[in-house]
C-alpha cells in the first residue's frame, strides 16, 4: 500500500491579509500568535509555517540580517529583470474594482476584486518578501536598506517597480524617484495606480527621472480626468489596461508567452477589445516582459512606445 504524499500545510489568503494587516500595525503580540497558529513544522523547508517563523524572527529585531531579498534578480523568464514588490492591497492607495471588483471601497471587499498579485501569494516566500518590503518602506531606517541594495544592482541593468503592490505614500513615491535620480545607468519603468501622489509631486514642482517610465494601470479608483493629467506627465509612457478575453486562453496559458499555443489568437482578440474601447494606438501584452518586442526589449518600459495603450487578458 503506497504512502499518501504530504501536501505543506498552507495559509488561505484571508490569513495572509490578517497577517500583513497585523505586521503593517506593529501589532507583535497579535503576529506572534498568528504565526504560532499556522500549522506545519518550522524546519520544513518551503512552507508557510517555514517562512513565517522567518520572518517573524526578523519582525522582533529588525536590525539584524534580512531573511529576504529586496530585489527579485531575474527571478523567471516571463520578467527577465531585477524586480521589486512589496503589498498589493496595502500599498495600492488607488486601488478600486481591481481590489473590490464591483463592490464598496470597504476592508470587507478587500480582496474581491481581479487583482493579479493576490495568486502569487500562493508561494508563501514570496508573501514574506513583499510583507517585509512594505514594512521597510514605512520608515527611514528600512528605506535606507532599500537604498543600499538598490545601490548594488549591476550597471546598465532593466529594473521594475512594482511588480506587485504600488507607491503607498508622498514620501515612498519620492523617495523612489530620488533613488532613480542616483542611478541613471539604469532602464527603470512601473505601473502604478496611485495617480494622486504623482500629481501631488507634480505639482509641488518635482522634476521626475529621465530613466524611469510610467504605466498607468486600470483598474484604479480615479475618474478619467485625474487619468488624462498623468496621462500628460513626462515619465509616463501610456496606459496599460487589463480586458476580458475567453477563459479559455487564461487556462490554457495562451497569455502566459507568445510561444504558447493559441497566444496569437490571446492577442487578436485582446486588441480587438482595446479596439471597441476606442483605443487607436494598441499593443497586445503576449505575457513574457523579456521578448514582447524585437531584441529582446519590453514595451511597457521602452521609450518608443509611448502614447500606445498596452492590453492583457483579465487574468485575475
Amino acid at each position: 500500500m503506497k504512502e499518501k504524499t504530504m501536501i505543506p500545510p498552507k495559509l488561505s489568503t484571508p490569513g495572509k491579509i490578517d497577517l500583513a494587516r497585523a505586521a503593517l500595525a506593529n501589532d507583535l503580540p497579535l503576529l506572534s500568535k498568528l504565526v504560532a497558529a499556522i500549522p506545519g513544522d518550522p524546519s520544513a523547508r518551503g512552507t508557510t509555517k517555514y517562512y513565517a517563523t522567518r520572518f517573524l524572527s526578523w519582525f522582533e529585531d529588525q536590525s539584524g540580517p534580512l531573511y529576504f531579498s529586496v530585489f527579485a534578480e531575474s527571478g523567471n523568464m516571463k520578467l527577465p529583470f531585477y524586480a521589486f514588490s512589496s503589498l498589493p492591497g496595502f500599498d495600492c492607495p488607488g486601488a478600486g474594482a481591481c481590489l473590490y471588483g464591483d463592490n464598496e471601497f470597504t476592508p470587507d471587499n478587500f480582496g474581491k476584486g481581479w487583482c493579479y498579485s493576490f495568486t502569487g501569494w500562493r508561494y508563501p516566500a514570496a508573501f514574506f518578501r513583499q510583507l517585509q518590503n512594505s514594512i521597510l518602506l514605512r520608515s527611514k531606517a528600512g528605506r535606507a536598506i532599500v537604498a543600499s541594495k538598490f545601490a548594488d544592482i549591476p550597471q546598465g541593468r532593466t529594473v521594475r517597480l512594482y511588480v506587485d503592490g504600488d507607491f503607498a505614500n508622498l514620501a515612498i513615491l519620492r523617495f523612489w524617484m530620488e533613488a532613480c535620480k542616483t542611478r541613471p545607468d539604469l532602464d527603470i519603468y512601473g505601473y502604478s495606480k496611485s495617480w494622486d501622489l504623482f500629481l501631488t509631486l507634480d505639482k509641488q514642482g518635482y522634476s521626475f527621472p529621465a530613466n524611469y517610465l510610467l504605466n498607468v494601470s486600470s483598474g484604479s479608483r480615479y475618474g478619467s480626468k485625474v487619468k488624462d493629467k498623468v496621462l500628460q506627465l513626462d515619465c509616463t509612457r501610456g496606459e496599460f489596461v487589463a480586458v476580458p478575453v475567453a477563459r479559455k486562453w487564461i487556462t490554457s496559458k495562451a497569455y502566459q508567452d507568445k510561444d504558447n499555443e493559441g497566444s496569437k489568437e490571446y492577442r487578436k482578440e485582446v486588441l480587438e477589445a482595446l479596439k471597441e474601447a476606442g483605443h487607436e494606438k494598441r499593443f497586445a501584452c503576449p505575457g513574457a516582459c523579456g521578448n514582447c518586442i524585437a531584441r529582446k526589449q519590453h514595451a511597457c518600459g521602452s521609450d518608443r512606445l509611448r502614447g500606445v495603450v498596452i492590453g492583457i487578458g483579465i487574468h485575475g
